[in-house]
């Protein structure tokens, strides 16, 4: 999992660090040379120098292979800018933008960022809730750990929302068990439609659990 995050005030600053102690992947960037030299003096090369609300700058910071792209500048301009480059032109499929002003929330919505939040906890939820949706989560295993039972919430932009499971082209060693939808359980048969926020029940070999997370949920990596 690997997070952009441009603006290294305050809320970057700790963002940064709390994303790092969770174990991702992280580049803070900022265009203010001194505050960068300071930073890295205590997060070292995850710092880096360059202006994130310009192409050539998220292209040094490798917004081509993020999963998350978050703008925490305190301008809130810059920000949008920063998820407008971040979704259209580097295709990451996250943005996350803090807002200044929550009179400018209806324009981030409408130019497609949606997730906007000020907070640095908050902020840190929202890609951790992120991440939860484009895992399979593992209930059991059985069979020597070769054999597991899953389970996987669907988003709204899920590949097989609105599709029968006939239709899915599930591999050869799974298989999906049960769809848990509100307080109703649904079995699952080659007619059923599969709609957002299913909680789909899944059996699958281990090695084709990969496969079958990317055909439930799509294929970001995480």
């Amino acid at each position: 999992m690997y997070v952009v995050v441009v603006g290294a005030g305050q809320v970057g600053y700790y963002l940064t660090k709390t994303l790092l102690s969770k174990g991702y992947e992280v580049t803070l960037v900022d265009w203010n040379f001194n505050k960068v030299q300071l930073l890295e003096q205590e997060l070292g090369g995850v710092v880096l120098y360059a202006s994130g609300s310009s192409i050539d700058g998220l292209e040094k910071a490798g917004c081509s292979r993020a999963d998350v792209i978050v703008a925490v500048t305190g301008d809130d301009e810059d920000n949008l800018v920063i998820c407008q480059l971040g979704k259209r032109y580097f295709k990451v499929p996250k943005a996350i933008a803090r807002i200044n002003n929550p009179k400018n929330e209806s324009v981030f919505k409408e130019l497609g960022v949606g997730t906007t939040i000020s907070g640095t906890t908050s902020i840190a939820d929202a890609i951790e809730r992120y991440v939860a949706k484009q895992q399979l989560c593992t209930l059991l295993t059985f069979d020597h750990d070769e054999m597991a039972l899953l389970e996987a919430e669907l988003d709204y932009d899920s590949p097989v929302v609105d599709k029968t499971i006939g239709e899915i082209p599930l591999p050869y060693e799974c298989i999906i068990a049960l769809i848990l939808r509100g307080r109703n359980v649904v079995f699952a048969k080659g007619d059923t439609v599969l709609k957002a926020k299913d909680l789909v029940i899944a059996i699958s070999t281990k090695n084709e659990q990969e496969n079958l997370r990317k055909i439930l949920l799509g294929d970001s990596e995480v």
